[in-house]
């Protein structure tokens, strides 16, 4: 990162905001080209990007805050409202009484009130740079996670006038090193800082190993004239009970003190002040390179090693080539968008964003905490395989060693630090963890042919039943093939035998905060038979998925058999208790309680209320049960009619009152937040989704509009991937604020949608169908993927014909059939006839 790059980007970054024509999203944020993104200062909310290797993953927030973890296991603190970044660099102007103007280069401890700063964030796929334009003088960080887990930063100064300019570039690091989120007063017992000499710091916690980050730097471009350096927080503030905004040090460019070894008393940090002279049109520039150590041998390897600077630029441009490589894998493009909505430059690089957080929570080693749920990451596995077809193999096979040895796959597991280690997991029997696995796999095996996954031997654990326990591993290990079938027969053992023929919810399902349906008043029993028709369509279509599977492998009759007499138990108990009946009209219900004593999402429910339910709808036509009653689609439209919002599509269409125990938790949310009564745009896509598949496509893209995070200005999260949710209630003053992004099944739905959905791609276990829908938001479009061995390319042109025409390489081998519901007509290409490039051309 040298003097030239860092103000051509400086001179990207005003184009940028000067353009009329530039791709703009919400919060002050710019789409700089396909894979940058540009963060101004913005008045509400935050964004942040991650940076990780091999689930060790770096936060940078547009706040300036930077925490980092991997797995349970804190390096930096996580981000919290109204604290410190434990992570801060700041630049120093020197005044003329010989004080010193401190300048934050990420924004976090910035000076009160400060004036002349210009501040920016500019997030890439491998790297982020901060960049704080003090006028003669420009201060840059670069932030960036290796090959070798190794966290990088680069801190710079550029001289734009043509005088001397003194100044300082300092740092300041304060690690958490622990298994946790915070800690307390005996921790710090355990808390050591040193300083080792040459701008070279070690920071160690005593745990069960001492793990310590060790901090080596080298200065390049510029010569130190005065370095001052302490390991002491209290040294750095110059005043306990300062922060960084005042930090006496930062304002006399040194420290009063300077302790090299630090524990208990004091909170032990790693922090520098360099004094330097730039030369006019002069640079200087500081590498940090920081590693995480468990022993005191690599420790010292790390802080004697030279940090070689040249080798550290080849690999992170090596890394951003190979992301991006990757992310071509799946090309989607929209071009002149049908209405003043969206543009069709920021779509196309909002679903490159939307790729990378899918991608991210696919790959990563924890979730919205330090652990990983079943059901969110096969969720994000079945969109990222589309175009990362081998890392996403390795962690599906990765997550199947977290399956009990019963086939009951736990709530949520965190990846142990080391393989003998105990795993921590999260056994609520929440019943809908093992559906997804069975799709992804089916899904990964429609895309790729590698039927080798099946063969590929994996762990089993077990564990005492609790929320939160220790797992261990077995020492059985099976086939893929066998967890599946171990994970299909647990599900229906769970079927409800006694009255319905459906799938219990026991404690609940993807809709976690409706966790009363499986409760009951039996004595000697942990869950009644209450039932959730969202997981019960799943399962259905896993049954039909199972069947295929086994059906190409061949000697699985009898397995086969059971799972056709299961098959239609659930569908008998479906059509007979899951549409509820009033005066002509009819809905599909969220699920009952116990013995079908009552009903959720139906024309009656348990406060007297009468309800829609967003989910069930939404797999009645993603699952394809559908077509067994076409005529439900009138049903379906009604559902989405009532629960259709400006954020699109809700939960519920009314929210549940507090205390009403038989829907459980969900209750005592706040109505119109997150499960209850919220545009959750999660399941929000579900519907979407489901209007394709029913022929209501301009309907669909109309309520997907309204989901995307890009058509609303009062984002208050990352405003270009997609965000948790949409939550509204004006008692509390909400409109549209949401409490996470990043971590959300939403932008895994919007990708698999716009593939599936959108440009009509569905591959089968035998071919792939082209099921283009009747409408399309823009003139023209196009998407370039890999399925199995081919690469399929669909172009669709909007010429006015009124009539459509489709086009494919070797026609005379194409099926052709119509979709009643979607009233589009269908092509199927089998797997014999693929093979080399397919092209598809679609034109009305």
């Amino acid at each position: 990162m040298n003097r030239d790059f860092i103000l051509d980007l400086l001179e990207l970054i005003n184009r940028a905001k000067s353009s009329p024509d530039s791709d703009k999203a919400p919060g002050n944020t710019y789409f700089l080209g396909d894979d940058k993104v540009l963060c101004c200062e913005r008045t509400l909310g935050e964004g942040r990007y991650p940076y990780c290797e091999d689930g060790l993953v770096v936060w940078l927030h547009t706040t300036g805050f930077i925490d980092a973890c991997e797995s349970k296991f804190n390096i930096f603190k996580a981000a919290n409202f109204g604290e410190e970044s434990p992570v801060m660099f700041f630049g120093g102007l020197k005044n003329e009484d010989g004080t010193y103007f401190p300048v934050s280069v990420t924004g976090a401890g910035r000076q009160l009130f400060e004036n002349g700063v210009s501040r920016y964030i500019v997030y890439s796929l491998k790297c982020a740079y901060c960049i704080a334009d003090a006028g003669d003088v420009v201060f840059a960080l670069r932030l960036h996670v290796d090959g070798k887990k190794h966290i990088r930063f680069t801190l710079s100064a550029v001289n734009k006038s043509e005088e001397k300019r003194e100044i300082y570039l300092s740092s300041f690091m304060e690690a958490i090193l622990r298994n946790a989120e915070s800690e307390g007063f005996w921790s710090r017992m355990t808390k050591f800082g040193k300083y080792e000499g040459d701008g070279k710091f070690i920071l160690k916690s005593q745990n069960a190993t001492p793990d310590m980050l060790v901090i080596n730097r080298k200065l390049v471009c510029g010569k130190a004239e005065e370095e001052y350096h302490t390991a002491s927080r209290s040294d750095f503030l110059g005043v306990r009970g300062l922060a960084a905004a005042n930090a006496l040090s930062l304002k006399e460019g040194k420290f009063q003190r300077q302790c090299e070894n630090v524990t208990t008393t004091d909170l032990p940090v790693a922090a520098e002040i360099i004094r330097m002279t730039l030369e006019p049109q002069g640079e200087a520039s500081v590498y940090y390179d920081l590693a995480v150590c468990h022993e005191e041998k690599s420790a010292k390897a790390h802080l004697d090693s030279v940090i070689d600077t040249e080798a550290v630029e080849r690999e992170l441009e090596a890394a951003e080539a190979k992301e991006r490589s990757d992310f071509d894998n799946l090309s989607i493009s929209f071009d002149s968008w049908k209405d003043d909505k969206i543009t069709s430059a920021s779509f196309n690089k909002f679903l490159r964003c939307v790729q990378k957080q899918t991608s991210f929570c696919a790959h990563g080693k924890n979730y919205a905490g330090s652990y990983l749920g079943i059901r969110d990451v096969f969720q994000q596995l079945e969109g990222a395989l589309v175009w990362q077809r081998e890392l996403s193999r390795e962690k599906m096979l990765a997550a199947m060693n977290y399956i009990l040895s019963t086939g009951r796959a736990p709530r949520m597991f965190s990846v142990p630090q080391s393989p003998d280690a105990p795993i921590p997991v999260d056994l609520e029997k929440y019943i809908d963890q093992g559906v997804w696995i069975i799709s992804t796999f089916y899904t990964y095996l429609a895309y790729t042919g590698d039927w080798a996954v099946l063969d590929e031997v994996c762990d089993y654990i077990d564990a005492p039943d609790g929320a939160w326990v220790d797992a261990h591993k077995t020492g059985e290990r099976t086939t893929v093939l066998e967890h599946l079938l171990r994970i299909t027969e647990y599900l229906l053992s769970n079927i409800d035998d006694e009255y319905t023929g459906c799938l219990k919810v026991l404690f609940g399902d993807w809709n976690d905060a409706v966790d009363g349906l499986g409760h009951t008043k039996d004595e000697g029993k942990e869950f009644g038979t209450g039932v959730t028709v969202m997981a019960t369509l799943q399962f259905r279509r896993n049954l039909i998925e199972m069947t295929e599977i086994l059906s190409r492998l061949g000697g699985y009759e009898a397995e086969i058999e059971k799972y056709h007499k299961a098959l239609s138990r659930i569908e008998d108990g479906l059509e007979k208790y899951a549409i509820d009946e009033k005066n002509g009209r009819r809905r599909i219900i969220h699920g009952w309680g116990d013995k079908v004593s009552y009903k959720v999402g139906s024309f009656c429910d348990p406060d007297g209320v009468e309800r829609y339910s967003l989910t069930p709808n939404a797999f009645w036509a993603i699952t394809g049960f559908i077509d067994r009653d076409p005529s439900l689609k009138g049903a379906i439209m009604d559902c989405v009619d009532a629960v259709s919002s400006k954020y699109g599509l809700k939960t519920f269409d009314k929210p549940f009152p507090k205390g009403l125990e038989e829907v459980g938790r969900i209750s005592n949310i706040v109505p119109g937040t997150y499960e209850n009564c919220c545009a959750y745009a999660h399941g929000s896509l579900f519907g979407t989704m489901a209007l394709f598949e029913i022929g209501e496509s301009k309907r669909a893209w109309e309520e997907i509009e309204k989901t995307v995070v890009i058509t609303h200005e009062n984002a208050t999260m990352t405003s270009f991937v997609m965000p948790n949710s949409y939550c509204e209630n004006r008692e509390y003053g909400m409109d549209g604020e949401s409490l996470g992004d990043w971590h959300t099944g939403s932008g895994c739905v919007l990708i698999k949608e716009t593939v599936r959905c959108a440009f009509g791609i569905v591959p089968t276990l035998d071919g792939v169908f082209i099921r283009f829908p009747a409408y399309f938001p823009a003139k023209n479009g196009r998407i370039e993927l890999r399925v199995k061995d081919s690469l399929l390319t669909l172009v669709y042109e909007d010429k006015g014909a009124g009539k459509r025409s489709i086009e494919i390489n070797g026609a005379s081998e194409i099926k052709e059939s119509d979709s009643s519901l979607m009233g589009v007509p269908v092509r199927f290409i089998p797997e014999s006839a693929m093979g080399g490039h397919i092209t598809v051309t679609v034109t009305d």
